[in-house]
């Protein structure tokens, strides 16, 4: 209301005090444009009276002579001008001769003008002026011309109206100008209280209805009249806008297999849909807008969700045992928070899937896995023992024989080898089966290569070979079991020497990785590399190319490594040959 009082009553009253300035100069404008209108009028009417040849009387008789010739003229026209003075001054007679309308100013005709009089600057200059003043008639407005014939100023005519008059006449105009600004200001702000009265209903009838669509966006705002149904059917459109994508939001979180719940800003559940009903037994009547702890067993249970709460850290996928009405569920969990259009948290949401039936069918697969891998390492063990218990048999049935000596002390070396061979098979079995016992230390991976190149250059088999060494000097040292890793590499660069032929070179490459997290060695040989179709099984237990081999030694290569928490691969390098990559972690 006062802004709608201000944006009628500032301009008005602006346009109405610029009215009434402009009305008044047009006013005094009109007013001068007359009075020099009668003095060129009294101009043609005084004609060649002022002829200065006429200068036989005196200047009493003068001033008479042309007060009686000129007056009853002057009087007839002022007749039709009230309230104007009008009159005539004769230069050679400094006098004023006529002074109309004579019954008022009559008594001044005679008197000669101060010298600082505005007539004597007319007659000086020869130009019209008008002056507002006290002059002799009092306060007025005074149109003055000069009396000019034959190129000589006889004197001067003016024409006045008293500033009393014109004040009156201006006052007339300001009353009226401000009679109709008054009138427009109260029609106006009548018309406006009118509509401010209609605008508040309209705007109140639309705050109700959208208080009620807060609860409920089936509610309508009923039609509003004019440019306000306007905005009624929008916000109509919108909340029907909004019931569908609320509808089809809740259609999503009913049909999802996973379940949903989400809390407030201080831990109240909000939400539940069915599948998070279903995997945790919950009533959704009974938990919302209870504390999430409340639906939780165990206290001492460590929530993912209410952890993002608190700390803002998302959780993905994270598997968690969840202890709720009476049972543990085995969930994939993942957090997150809440947050409304403006980036504010308003709380948190949690989505799981029940791992229940995906872990045992997990364990059952793994138990058959372990039966399989029992079963093939059986093979394998039988495998390598039946050979060699075979040979011992066949000698100790020909020790049962009448042989010589000789034979015997032969047969016996044969029988101890076999034995050997045997217990060898029996512990490597037993490295691989039991778990590794490792004692770590800070230890140089680049110390532990040299150390096993000089075990690996002391046999003859590696006479025809050339080492190249590229070693990173400045890899800091790790920790890790000496001796096992050394054992792993034995056991690789062993496997390197017996791939090449005749004669060849193999490379040991340290470094560290990009991140700066792992630490690793690469051992290229230029031997045949690896067949494509048996790179699957070459870490497999009793898997072996090499009529001598056991199968044993890359199977517990690779559970040393895993037991440092790195890796190994084995891959062709694309110049030939096999390439051997150990990656183990910093800490």
């Amino acid at each position: 209301m006062l802004l709608a009082i201000s944006l009628v009553c500032i301009p008005t009253i602006l346009i109405a005090y610029l009215v009434e300035k402009q009305g008044k100069d047009l006013l005094l404008q009109e007013k001068e444009s007359k009075l020099f209108a009668f003095t060129y009028m009294l101009d043609l009417e005084l004609g060649n009276t002022f002829d200065p040849r006429n200068n036989t009387r005196s200047r009493e008789e003068q001033i008479k002579y042309f007060n009686h010739l000129l007056s009853p003229r002057i009087e007839a026209l002022l007749t039709r001008m009230p309230n104007v003075g009008v009159g005539y001054y004769n230069n050679a007679l400094d006098a004023i001769v006529v002074y109309a309308p004579e019954k008022e100013n009559g008594n001044k005709v005679g008197v000669r003008i101060t010298k600082h009089h505005p007539g004597r600057k007319v007659m000086a200059l020869g130009a019209p002026v008008v002056e507002s003043g006290e002059l002799v008639r009092g306060n007025i407005m005074n149109a003055m011309i000069p009396i000019v014939r034959d190129k000589q100023i006889l004197g001067y005519i003016w024409a006045n109206e008293l500033m009393d008059d014109i004040d009156q006449q201006t006052m007339a105009l300001d009353k009226n100008i401000l009679i109709v600004s008054l009138f427009g200001i109260i029609v106006s702000l009548f018309l406006t209280s009118l509509l401010s009265r209609r605008l508040s209903s309209d705007i109140d009838n639309i705050k109700e209805g959208l208080r009620e669509l807060q609860f409920d966006l089936h509610n309508k705002i009923p039609p509003l009249k004019g440019e306000m149904n306007d905005i009624v059917d929008g916000v109509n459109h919108l909340a029907f806008s909004l019931n569908q994508a609320k509808t089809l939001n809740e259609m999503i979180l009913e049909s999802t297999v996973d379940g949903v719940i989400t809390v407030d800003i201080n831990g109240a559940i909000t939400t539940m849909n069915p599948a998070a009903q279903c995997i945790t037994g919950c009533d959704p009547d009974k938990v919302l807008g209870k504390p999430y702890q409340t639906i939780i067993d165990d206290q001492n249970f460590k929530s993912p969700l209410l952890d993002t709460l608190r700390s803002g850290v998302e959780h993905i996928s994270v598997e968690i045992d969840f202890p709720v009405s009476g049972n543990i569920c085995k969930l994939s969990s993942s957090s997150s928070l809440l947050k409304n259009s403006h980036g504010e948290t308003i709380g948190a949401v949690v989505i799981f899937k029940d791992l229940t039936e995906q872990k045992e069918m997990q364990r059952i697969v793994q138990q058959a896995e372990r039966l399989a891998a029992i079963g093939e390492l059986m093979a394998g063990v039988a495998h390598e023992i039946r050979n060699p218990l075979t040979a011992v048999r066949g000698f100790v049935q020909y020790l049962q024989k009448d042989t010589s000596k000789a034979e015997k002390d032969e047969f016996i070396v044969i029988i101890l080898k076999e034995v050997d061979s045997i217990n060898k098979v029996i512990q490597q079995l037993l490295d691989f089966s039991r778990p590794p016992k490792n004692f770590f230390s800070a230890t140089s991976l680049n110390q532990l290569v040299h150390d096993t190149l000089i075990l690996i250059k002391s046999s003859n088999s590696s006479s025809t070979i050339r080492f190249v060494l590229n070693l990173d000097e400045s890899l800091k040292d790790i920790y890790l079991d000496r001796e096992m890793i050394k054992q792993v590499l034995l056991n690789l660069l062993i496997n390197a020497v017996q791939a090449i032929d005749n004669g060849g070179t193999i490379t040991i490459v340290s470094a560290l990785s990009k991140d700066g997290l792992y630490q690793r060695i690469k051992i290229w040989d230029t031997g045949h590399g690896i067949d494509e179709k048996l790179k699957s099984k070459i870490f497999s237990p009793f898997f072996t190319t090499k009529p001598s081999g056991t199968g044993l030694g890359l199977a517990i290569a690779h559970k040393i490594i895993a037991s440092h928490n790195g890796s190994i691969t084995i891959e062709n390098h694309e110049e030939g040959g096999a390439v051997v990559t150990i990656t183990l972690p910093m800490l």
